[in-house]
This record gives C-alpha cells, sequence and structure tokens, in this order.
C-alpha cells in the first residue's frame, strides 16, 4: 500500500504534467489516480468514486488525502468542517457520480477540468490539454506542508452522528468502525482543530486504517461475498 501511496504522489508531483483521460467507470483506485493527476478530461458519462467501504476497506491511496486537501482549500479560513462534511458523506456512503458533471459536485473532479461528450474527443483532446500545459511551463503543485484539519473536534462530530445511524439500524457495528475511520482520517486525526499536518501524515492515516481493516473478519466476509457474488455484504 505505501508503494501504490507513493507512486500516486510521483504522479501528483511529476515534473511533466500528467493528464487523466477517464471514460465509464473510475472506481477505488482508479479514482484515486485521477484525483493525483495534474488535471483531467472526462466523457460525460463517467461514473467516478472511492468504493472501498463497500468490501469494508478505507482507499488508501491518497484519495481521503486529497479530499482533505480540497476541504481546505474551499474552507479559506472558514468553518473547516461545514466543507468537510460532504466529502466525508460521499467516502462513507461509497457515492459514484451519475455523470462527470455530477463527479465535479462530489469532488472528484475540478473546476478546471474538462468534460466531453463525444467519445472519440476524449484522446485527442487529453493529448492537447498535456501539451498546452507543457507549452504554458507547467511546474507542479509545491507541496502541502502545512494542511489545516477538523480535528478531534469534527470526528466527534461525525461519530455522534454515526452512532444515531447505527442505533437506528441504518448502518451495521462494522460500517460505524469503518465510518469512523475515515472520519479520522479526513478530520486528520486526535489533534486540535486549526492543527496543520502535512500529506504523509494524512497518507499515514490512511494506511493504518487499512491494513487494520485488511485483518478484521468482517471485512474479510465482504471481500469473499464480493468475489463470490459480485454483490456487497452488509455485516
Amino acid at each position: 500500500m505505501n508503494t501504490f501511496q507513493q507512486t500516486l504522489m510521483r504522479v501528483k508531483y511529476a515534473q511533466v504534467p500528467v493528464v487523466g483521460a477517464v471514460q465509464g467507470l473510475a472506481l477505488g483506485g482508479g479514482c484515486e489516480l485521477l484525483m493525483s493527476c495534474a488535471k483531467r478530461v472526462a466523457h460525460l458519462e463517467s461514473y467516478i468514486g472511492l468504493v472501498e467501504v463497500g468490501v469494508g476497506l478505507v482507499p488508501a491511496g491518497g484519495g481521503l488525502k486529497e479530499l482533505a486537501l480540497r476541504a481546505a482549500s474551499d474552507a479559506k479560513g472558514n468553518d473547516l468542517f461545514q466543507f468537510l462534511k460532504n466529502y466525508f458523506m460521499n467516502a462513507a456512503m461509497a457515492t459514484v457520480s451519475k455523470s462527470a458533471l455530477e463527479a465535479r459536485q462530489l469532488g472528484f473532479l475540478q473546476s478546471s477540468d474538462t468534460i466531453v461528450f463525444n467519445t472519440y474527443d476524449l484522446l485527442g483532446v487529453t493529448l492537447r490539454e498535456a501539451q498546452a500545459l507543457s507549452a504554458a511551463g507547467y511546474r507542479p503543485p509545491l507541496k502541502a506542508r502545512a494542511i489545516p484539519v477538523a480535528g478531534r473536534s469534527a470526528i466527534a462530530t461525525v461519530q455522534g452522528q454515526l452512532v444515531n445511524m447505527r442505533d437506528g439500524g441504518f448502518i451495521s457495528e462494522h460500517d460505524f468502525k469503518i465510518g469512523s475511520m475515515i472520519a479520522q482520517i479526513v478530520c486528520g486525526g486526535e489533534v486540535e482543530a486549526g492543527s496543520t499536518v502535512n500529506e504523509q501524515w494524512l497518507l499515514d492515516l490512511e494506511r493504518k486504517a487499512f491494513c487494520e481493516l485488511v485483518t478484521n473478519p468482517k471485512t474479510q466476509e465482504r471481500i469473499m461475498g464480493m468475489l463470490q457474488t459480485g454483490k456487497p455484504v452488509r455485516n
């Protein structure tokens, strides 16, 4: 998992522009790869999402880290949690966009990304976007060394909502555990609200949660159920 994380970090900070092209499904690791690119070109009929919860895992290739970064960027000094909560729900509920336009609303694509309507235009537009970035003197983004996070107070708020959902029978005990882990990651862990962390801190939180869940019997049941039936197991 660390190798995958560092590979996507190299994509993000590559000295040449990496432009992702997507048509159809881009789920889990595919979604995380797209989020790491300098820019994305998406066919209108693209279905994008972080769906690891369906097999009892958390996104751990940098997807949650990128959502935390985007929430911090959106907040611009305002109440971070108000911008973070929708991103949290998208990951915790394994939300998949119904189109590239909706993927923008969910945070998987950005407003600067290009959406094409004709499948046959996808590769050509992607190549032209990469060439345009290069011709404009592309430089990779500066590494985020001081990312403000919502901290333990936001984690407690999310867990309170998850308790209500669990006790109301809307989610299982294992869903509660996974949701709590996702909250821990996107909120930056057990730190004070407004604390700053770096990207590696968030990646470490992702990897720790992923490795813990892989050995959990209920997660293993979900993985086997998906492999055998192609349908999610609710346990």
